[in-house]
């Protein structure tokens, strides 16, 4: 069979095989693009960026034919490839040089099956290239500066194969179960779930109602977080209007996310925000000049509304906290006065009171500081004076009817209420010496010494003993006291000087009774105006007999 023959069934031939991928120039030229079957997942990479792919672009292969094939030598042939480097090209020219070949035998499909089965299963490309022979047979269609280019195109191109892939096949929705042709489905990019066009379409509206646009618009599979494309929104739900308002609301919320861009208040256009300690925002659509804080019109003098009521509640608070807690303190102080010790009255009342003075001699202070005493234990315990003799009787039991064992009177128990504690009564806790010893101390800061000449430098003497080396005698001295002072008050109270000229002794009032008896010249006076008593005709016209003290 002559040569031409040959030539022309191998092209028929491979006019058949390769079909649409068979180009034909003349009855001595074509191209063949060879796609590459790959039964595993492929791996590129370009420096330290990997990615799988399935799917690579054909290589070309020009075939020229020429008298002496196929009966002494094989085709002339050109190797093309934009992703594969030159020395990987060069590298294939010499594998189909050493291909074995048959006298009289075409060879162009064992050539194609030869390149098939060199491509390896990491594909490598390159950045730097190593100098050798060239082989003009081996054209190049990349260079170094781009060969990012080439990675990504590579990835570009497997994509676009899946995809025809998938349309070309029945898939079965994820959501409603039914197998619908793949060009009727969807599938996302970013996590390659797929859905039939009208479930997603459902799905995409529903989510829109709930106010979910851009990267909140998940994936529908269940714990799968990718967001959808803008174009897989737009190619699922096929309405110019309602992606419209998607877009729109999309870069609303884009722009919200952003802390440097604030919304005009009057055309609702976004405003890039200047510094922070800048109050001022000017609008480049409307040019209006507002506040960045209260979004009023731009005051930079005075303080945001929201702001100055803010700052009135808070004096408003701070004023009546004040006013609270002047009122609690003034509550206090009312309900401490209220709780005050009775003494306070009594001191009220010896400040109101008229003045008075008492000089009695220093020989005589303890007497009378033990009189005093004994009048007020007289007054603390259940004893009441017989009527007619007016000696003291305590009551120690039984019932009221009472006989006087001096005078043989009989009367009847008066019936009294307890006596209140006077400013005396803890004294009469301890015992007679230190009882005295304490209220004679309390007694000496009250009293005051009456000077004369001699006496000037002196103070009044704490210690009753005696002190050999004083120069003057303690008959001598005498002290005075008034009724100022609480304990000065008490003894005016009880204590009155017996009107004779000669005695001037001075007594101490028992009880209630007005009626005393001077315990030195057993003169009869009145307690409450000194004057002398013959009998109870004094009391009945003048002064009054019992009197508290």
């Amino acid at each position: 069979m002559p040569n031409s023959e040959k030539q022309a069934d191998e092209i028929l031939a491979l006019q058949s095989i390769f079909d649409h991928k068979f180009h034909l120039f003349n009855e001595h030229q074509y191209e063949i693009l060879i796609e590459f079957d790959l039964p595993t997942t492929f791996t590129i990479r370009f420096n330290d960026k990997i990615s799988l792919i399935q799917y690579l672009p054909p290589l070309s292969l020009i075939i020229n034919y020429h008298d002496e094939y196929p009966s002494d030598e094989p085709p002339s042939f050109i190797l093309s490839c934009f992703y594969f480097s030159k020395i990987d090209l060069i590298k294939l020219c010499q594998k189909i040089d050493e291909f074995s070949f048959i006298p009289g035998e075409v060879c162009v499909y064992d050539w194609i099956i030869l390149i098939k089965q060199e491509i390896t299963n990491e594909f490598i490309i390159r950045k730097d290239f190593i100098e050798q022979e060239n082989d003009p047979r081996a054209l190049n269609g990349y260079i170094v500066e781009n060969a990012e280019k080439v990675f990504q195109n590579l990835i570009e191109y497997n994509q676009r194969r899946e995809d025809d892939l998938f349309r070309n096949q029945l898939q079965t929705c994820s959501i409603c179960t039914d197998i619908v042709p793949g060009i009727d489905c969807i599938r996302l990019h970013r996590c390659g779930h797929f859905y039939c066009r009208s479930c997603l379409n459902n799905y995409i509206r529903i989510t829109f109602d709930n106010g979910k646009f851009g990267e909140n618009l998940h994936c529908p599979q269940d714990q799968c977080r990718q967001a959808l494309l803008p174009t897989e929104v737009k190619q699922t739900i096929q309405n110019d209007e309602l992606y419209e308002k998607y877009e729109r609301l999309t870069l609303q919320h884009g722009l919200e996310s952003m802390k440097d861009i604030i919304w005009c208040p009057r055309c609702q256009s976004p405003v890039v925000s200047g510094p922070d300690s800048d109050k001022l925002a000017v609008c480049d659509l409307c040019r209006y000049a507002f506040c960045k804080k209260c979004k009023e019109i731009f005051h930079s003098q005075t303080m945001c509304h929201k702001d100055y009521l803010i700052e009135q509640m808070k004096l408003q608070h701070e004023t009546e906290r004040r006013l609270l807690k002047e009122e609690r303190e003034a509550a206090l102080v009312r309900i401490k006065r209220t709780q005050t010790p009775k003494e306070s009255s009594k001191q009220q009342q010896i400040a109101k009171q008229r003045y008075c003075q008492i000089v009695i001699k220093l020989s005589e202070q303890d007497s009378l500081l033990q009189e005093i005493l004994t009048s007020e234990r007289i007054n603390s315990q259940d004893i009441q004076y017989c009527p007619q003799c007016h000696v003291r009787i305590q009551k120690n039991g039984g019932c009221s009817h009472m006989h006087c064992a001096r005078c043989n009177n009989d009367f009847t128990w008066r019936t009294i209420q307890e006596p209140a504690a006077s400013i005396i009564t803890p004294y009469l806790e301890n015992e007679d010496y230190m009882g005295i010893k304490s209220f004679k101390e309390e007694f000496n800061k009250a009293a005051s010494l009456v000077k004369n000449p001699v006496q000037e430098n002196l103070e009044i003497p704490t210690d009753q003993t005696g002190n050999n080396s004083q120069q003057i005698n303690d008959e001598d001295l005498k002290i005075s006291i008034d009724n100022r002072s609480t304990i000065g008050s008490i003894i005016l109270n009880r204590v009155k000087v017996c009107p004779s000229k000669s005695c001037k002794k001075t007594n101490v009032k028992m009880k209630e009774d007005n009626w005393m008896i001077c315990s030195t010249c057993m003169k009869q006076y009145c307690f409450l105006c000194g004057a002398g008593v013959n009998g109870q005709k004094h009391f009945a016209n003048k002064c009054i007999r019992n009197t508290p003290i």
